[in-house]
């Protein structure tokens, strides 16, 4: 029984991360293709983007490790904007052994086509 308990609270957060970050994913590429699309400046949008990830609660390092990859790469106008997010579940076992920390990992990635992209609330 008492493993049983210890491992529905290790895995519970990290399942919880996973679908919380697929929606997290989808407005984070949207904010970035909507900046994009408004102001046709790629580091305005990942400020942008670094800026609502703070307001939706992800850290210093989960914003550092994310990505904005704006498509294609290289000099052009870009179609598409593709962001990678990082979050780490928090683990009663990982806030105490911060080496465990990489298990607790999720990454999301969501493409967004700049021409779809639409100022969200």
């Amino acid at each position: 029984m008492v493993v049983v308990v210890l491992v529905l609270a290790e895995a519970g957060p990290i399942v919880w991360v996973r679908f919380s970050s697929m929606q997290d994913a989808d407005d984070i590429a949207n904010t970035a293709a909507f900046q994009y699309k408004v102001y046709r400046n790629e580091a305005d949008a990942i400020n942008e983007v670094a800026a609502k990830m703070k307001t939706m609660g992800y850290s210093d390092e989960e914003v550092r490790e994310s990505s904005v990859v704006f498509l294609p790469q290289g000099p052009g106008s870009k179609t598409a904007v593709k962001v990678t997010v990082i979050k780490y579940a928090s683990t009663l076992i990982i806030r105490h052994i911060n080496a465990l920390k990489r298990f607790s990992r999720v990454a999301t990635t969501k493409q967004v086509e700049i021409s779809t992209a639409t100022e969200k609330q």
